[in-house]
């Protein structure tokens, strides 16, 4: 599949920094290329760890017409299927987290944990705040292609959160037994904490669907 260059500096300031010339784009263009953003530096990220990552599916729901739909099926290369859930709620959104530059890791750990614990997770109930987070640990019906080895959740933020200092852009957080059979943990992707780990300017990502909208935009509005 063809890749995309995507600018990281650029794509940090633009989510984060309530930059006022980017007022009125921002749910736009988010909508436009969240997703396959998403699903590109997930793939990024397990591929940069060794693994074959591949997304499998788009469609991910229970089997009904009613319930939880999430966002992606992406499987490992290794056995593992993750059962995906995007947030792309940026700094700009309410209740966001806007990063200014030059915080230091200390400030952008305190602000990563405190998002974290107040809009998030619960520390004392073990649970996701939000329904349409907590959706995440629904059990979903596997695609027919596929047969994996162990399914598992995956919620994948743009905001940069850490439940503690030990924590990279990629944690996992254990569940409580029995709370949501048959997971036992659930992972948690920070792109904005990822993207910031990174050293390269020019990122190659492999963005399924965005060259699918690229070519419509091209077909309904020729140069």
């Amino acid at each position: 599949m063809d890749t995309v260059r995507v600018d990281r500096r650029e794509l940090l300031q633009f989510m984060n920094s309530g930059d006022k010339e980017a007022n009125g784009h921002h749910t736009a263009i988010t909508g436009f290329m969240g997703e396959p953003l998403a699903v590109g530096l997930i793939l990024h990220y397990l591929r940069s760890q060794g693994k074959p990552a591949e997304l499998v599916s788009w469609k991910v729901t229970p089997g009904t017409r009613k319930g939880s739909r999430l966002d992606a099926w992406i499987h490992d290369g290794e056995g593992t299927l993750y059962q995906t859930e995007i947030k792309m709620w940026a700094g700009n959104a309410i209740g966001g987290l806007r990063l200014k530059d030059g915080l230091t890791p200390e400030e952008l750990l305190q602000r990563g944990q405190k998002q974290w614990l107040e809009r998030v997770w619960s520390a004392t109930e073990q649970a996701f705040h939000a329904p349409q987070v907590g959706k995440v640990l629904d059990v979903m019906t596997l695609p027919p292609s596929i047969h994996p080895e162990r399914v598992e959740p995956l919620l994948c933020l743009w905001w940069l959160v850490a439940p503690d200092e030990k924590a990279g852009a990629w944690f996992t957080l254990p569940l409580r037994e029995g709370q949501h059979p048959p997971f036992e943990q659930v992972h948690v992707f920070s792109l904005t904490r990822y993207l910031m780990e990174l050293t390269e300017d020019i990122l190659e990502l492999e963005m399924p669907q965005l060259s699918e909208r690229r070519n419509w935009l091209e077909r309904l509005f020729p140069a």
